[in-house]
């Protein structure tokens, strides 16, 4: 396929539909937009999402757009910092997102330039990408790029850990702690009837 003319430049309120409509276009189910289906995949959750996150100005939504003016391409990125004790400061980017239609067309790398020039504003040496771990494609994709595995992140419900762990839940916890009181007062009555006709 030929090579995509695209302009990337930051979001704007008016993009929104955009976005929604880009967004919708990946299989939402499959975990390949943020590593857990989505769970609200419906149009006024997204658009409320996408105007929140260009209020707040925390993150920066980059977008890429065709001759036509149709948003094909989306990659969020933020300042953030990894390390607890030896805080290295990176450009932290997510949701590179390319429509289907237009892959393999050079979109995602007009992206990730886009956000070298952002880290260079911001004065940062360092891109973290974050790829769904069941995104073969995204995670072949970034590591031909030249991006290194940083550490292996898992994660779980509390419920599960707390299983896991043999933590009992609270209401479950009081249930066995009266089950184990009526238990000992059954066996105290029994024994003292025993005691009782042994007199």
């Amino acid at each position: 396929m030929s090579r995509a003319c695209v302009r990337v430049r930051p979001a704007e309120a008016a993009d929104v539909a955009g976005l929604v409509e880009l967004t919708r276009s990946v299989d939402l189910s499959a975990g390949t937009f943020s590593g857990k289906p989505l769970a609200d995949p419906a149009a006024e959750h997204l658009s409320r999402r996408y105007r929140e996150i260009l209020d707040e100005g925390q993150r920066r939504l980059l977008v890429a757009v065709d001759e036509g003016g149709e948003i094909v391409g989306l990659l969020v990125a933020k300042t953030d910092e990894i390390g607890a004790i030896d805080v290295t400061y990176v450009l932290h980017i997510t949701h590179l997102l390319v429509n289907p239609k237009h892959r393999r067309r050079g979109i995602g790398r007009a992206l990730l330039a886009a956000s070298v020039h952002l880290a260079d504003e911001l004065g940062l040496d360092r891109v973290l990408g974050t790829a769904a771990s069941g995104s073969r494609e995204a995670n072949r994709y970034l590591a031909r790029l030249g991006f290194a595995p940083l550490v292996v992140h898992r994660i779980a419900s509390t419920s599960t850990l707390r299983r896991a762990l043999g933590m009992v839940e609270a209401p479950e916890r009081l249930a066995v702690l009266r089950r184990a009181r009526l238990a000992r007062t059954q066996r105290a009555g029994v024994a003292a009837r025993i005691v009782g006709r042994g007199a």
